[in-house]
């Protein structure tokens, strides 16, 4: 209430009243002008209840509809309502001291470490999922820590000295950008990215495995385990390494929640699956994103000892050379056999590649490909994507790249010459039934194991052809019944659901290979394929170019990102208390107390 409101009612006249007819209605009537209204509500996490130095309650006004009642006699009553404003305004106050006395001002004004959802603890609200004060600084130092350890590897122009307010970027529409506001956006990004995943997933039961509640028990006696070593309390070491009212609580439920939506995400991303149409329409619209362009890469060491052993000298003049030497796509593989002899020796030793001429071969059908815009400057850096924008470049430039942290050259070809990669790819999922337990015996199977595996494909294909029958469904059996983990989420290669995904011709066995390739398939086709590691239930997915796989790759991550984008965040007051970073540090608060932290 303002001072000029107390002064109107103090300076109101009081009660009047005067007798009239007798057997009239008794009308009671407001003062004029005073349009007064009580709207009380428990301490919530609105805006509108400010809490610290002081609280204040905002009201909303509302029409008040007259009151008439019968009397005996007839009389008009004015009622002043100062005294009921008091009295209301002083259960208001009760009720709020109560509240206080009950739970303590921390709970209302200060952040705690331990995840308790009070008031002084929420920094937002993301979807429906409340974000407290110390998770927001955990996700925002490693983002920040993220852009540190990229723009040390020459990805990115920031320097980490100076005031991230004064540096700009530009982000995805072109706009000029502080660092400062990218580490924020990026945060909150995060954040929407956990609860777009994480709230359904929840709702439909998603929970945390029993191997990854190991995992995370494990991780959290590993924080405690460097604690100790570094002779510093568990609390001081986690605030100091991931940021101010963090504790382990906090570490535990970022854990929790990752895993669930792991857990989560492959079946959303079926469920965003993109087919061919939808991901050439996608590239019309998106034209201009895209790059197509031709290069080549090379492997280096510049701590190696006797022949292998290069400086960064005299591998910056050996790409120049190179760059003077290519004016068209043909010159760019001609050199291929010397310019990237390290990587080919690599590839084969790590077992790519059979010998270097197979490793030559496919290095020359692979020098074009379609990136997009955000892709090259995340490969590469910024300067080289405006390198490729510039209206200065012609036919025939070539520029390079170098990143001697992790030794890898890269020589770029500007040319009207390169088109999107043609190389057939193929994707299906499959479930593997062997007659023995280990798929690369199954040559020394008898008959009667084999006709027991027959038996087992033909009954796990029955309970797909009664289920919904989409891929979805497809993937669990395959997760529950085939015997090639390598294809599973058992496996270490990041696969699931029995996932053949973007393979190359060869690669395969002939009748599995014969089978993806016939191009009668549809998606969604299901059939059973014997070949000499035992019986493939099979799931058609897409037969097609490298460059429209790419596509429905970005497409998905397109559909991916608008869910991601969509769900809404607010800031709420203790949003005050989250971490800014400073030059020179990657953990840093712009409030440094925390005597009040739990």
């Amino acid at each position: 209430m303002n001072e000029n409101e107390k002064e109107k009612e103090i300076s109101e006249e009081a009660v009047s009243s005067e007798n009239t007819e007798e057997n009239k209605e008794t009308e009671v009537k407001f003062e004029e002008n005073d349009n007064w209204q009580f709207e009380a509500e428990a301490p919530t996490l609105d805006d509108s209840i400010i809490l610290g130095d002081g609280f204040a309650l905002e009201a909303k006004p509302d029409d008040q509809p007259a009151v008439k009642k019968k009397k005996e006699k007839s009389q008009d009553i004015v009622i002043n309502k100062r005294n009921l404003k008091i009295v209301l305004l002083s259960i208001v106050s009760a009720v709020l001291a109560a509240a206080i006395i009950a739970f303590g001002i921390d709970f209302f004004a200060l952040p705690n470490n331990k995840e308790k959802m009070n008031p002084g603890n929420v920094a937002l609200t993301v979807g429906d999922m409340k974000v407290s004060v110390g998770m927001y600084n955990l996700y925002y130092n490693l983002v920040v820590n993220n852009y540190k350890q990229y723009a040390e590897q020459g990805n990115y122009n920031i320097d980490f000295t100076k005031d991230f307010s004064e540096q700009t970027t530009v982000d995805e529409n072109d706009k000029e950008i502080t660092w400062e506001e990218v580490f924020k956006t990026d945060t909150i990004k995060q954040l929407q990215y956990v609860a777009a995943y994480y709230e359904p997933a929840v709702e439909e039961g998603v929970t945390v495995t029993d191997v990854q509640k190991e995992n995370i028990k494990s991780s959290v006696e590993n924080l405690k385990t460097s604690a100790s070593e570094e002779g510093v309390s568990l609390k001081k070491y986690l605030e100091e390494n991931y940021g101010k009212y963090c504790g382990i609580e906090t570490i535990e439920k970022f854990y929790e929640q990752r895993n669930i939506c792991e857990n989560y995400y492959n079946k959303m991303q079926l469920k965003l699956s993109v087919s061919e149409d939808e991901a050439l329409k996608y590239y019309e619209e998106n034209k201009d994103d895209y790059l197509t362009f031709a290069y080549i890469e090379n492997q280096f060491s510049l701590d190696a000892s006797g022949d292998d052993a290069v400086n960064l000298e005299s591998v910056k003049k050996q790409v120049e050379a190179y760059c003077d030497q290519i004016k068209t796509i043909d010159d760019l593989k001609e050199i291929i056999p010397e310019a990237c002899s390290g990587l080919i020796k690599m590839a084969v030793e790590q077992g790519y590649f059979s010998d270097e001429k197979t490793a030559i071969a496919t290095l020359k059908n692979s020098v074009t490909v379609t990136y997009k815009a955000d892709t090259v400057a995340g490969n590469f850096g910024e300067d080289i994507l405006k390198w490729f924008r510039s209206p200065d470049r012609k036919e025939g430039d070539t520029t390079y790249f170098i990143n001697e942290d992790y030794g890898y050259a890269c020589i770029f070809l500007y040319t009207s010459e390169a088109k999107p990669d043609e190389t057939e790819l193929y994707s299906v999922r499959h479930i593997l039934i062997s007659p023995t337990d280990d798929p690369s015996k199954a040559s020394e199977a008898t008959d009667a194991e084999w006709s027991a595996a027959l038996l087992k494909a033909e009954q796990v294909y029955d309970e797909y052809s009664k289920s919904d029958k989409t891929e979805f469904a497809f993937a669990e059996l395959a997760e529950k019944y085939s015997a090639d983990t390598n294809t599973l989420s058992a496996g270490n290669a990041g696969l699931y659901g029995g996932e053949i995904k973007k393979t190359k011709l060869g690669e395969m066995v002939p009748e599995f290979e014969g089978w993806a390739t016939d191009k009668s398939r549809k998606y969604g086709d299901v059939e059973i394929v014997k070949s000499k590691f035992g019986y493939h239930i099979m799931y058609f997915i897409y037969d097609g170019p490298t460059y429209v796989f790419n596509l429905m790759d970005d497409a998905l991550n397109k559909k991916g990102s608008d869910m991601i984008s969509s769900v809404e965040y607010k800031e709420h007051l203790a949003f005050r208390k989250t971490t800014v970073a400073e030059p020179s540090t990657v953990a840093s608060v712009s409030d440094e107390s925390t005597e009040n932290a739990e």
